[in-house]
């Protein structure tokens, strides 16, 4: 992945002729403005335990990021970070998201979540548009950091908003620790 420094670069030259609205994070010490969501946490009458927030257990770049826990002894939890970015009501918004993934998954033990949506999600229903590969490390000894670039179709903004989420989606009933750093978001209009 390319350094905070040259990203930014890129993303301020731009990629086509449309508007484009662009951002980067790298969770030093704050989420910067994103929002903690989750679904299908119950087990039982209780809620199983969850949490997003920044940390300095590790870094790709810097020195913080963003951790995600998921106990998720049911099977089905589903965690992540989201945040919503103004642009022109009814214009259509190609979108470009570029992560690095925190994982010591050696067998991918959940589902990556990472796209734009028109409006932030709920449920899980809401969320499959966002569901990408499974969270291996591929085959690394511990904790690994797996860079990640998506190309997301085109999203009418139809109330002047678009959300842009990723998270994690437990596949497997054991707890499991994740974490985020250089994000990078950019909304280009058609």
């Amino acid at each position: 992945m390319r350094s905070a420094a040259a990203l930014a670069g890129a993303l301020v030259l731009g990629c086509g002729s449309g508007l484009e609205r662009s951002a980067y994070f790298s969770f030093e010490g704050s989420l910067q403005g994103w929002t903690p969501q989750g679904t299908d946490l119950t087990i039982g009458s209780a809620i199983e335990a969850w949490s997003i927030e920044p940390s300095s257990d590790r870094a790709f770049e810097g020195s913080g990021s963003a951790k995600l826990f998921l106990d998720n002894q049911n099977a089905m939890g589903k965690v992540w970070l989201e945040r919503t970015f103004p642009v022109t009501p009814g214009k259509r918004y190609r979108a470009h998201l570029e992560l690095a993934l925190g994982t010591a998954d050696a067998t991918g033990s959940g589902r990556l979540i990472a796209g734009v949506l028109q409006a932030p999600p709920r449920s899980a229903t809401d969320l499959t548009a966002a569901v990408r590969e499974d969270t291996s490390n591929r085959g690394a000894q511990g904790y690994a950091w797996i860079s990640k670039t998506y190309d997301v179709g085109a999203q009418i903004a139809e109330t002047g908003s678009l959300t842009a989420l990723i998270g994690v989606w437990g596949t497997s009933g054991t707890p499991r620790t994740y974490y985020l750093d250089t994000v990078a978001v950019v909304l280009i209009e058609e």
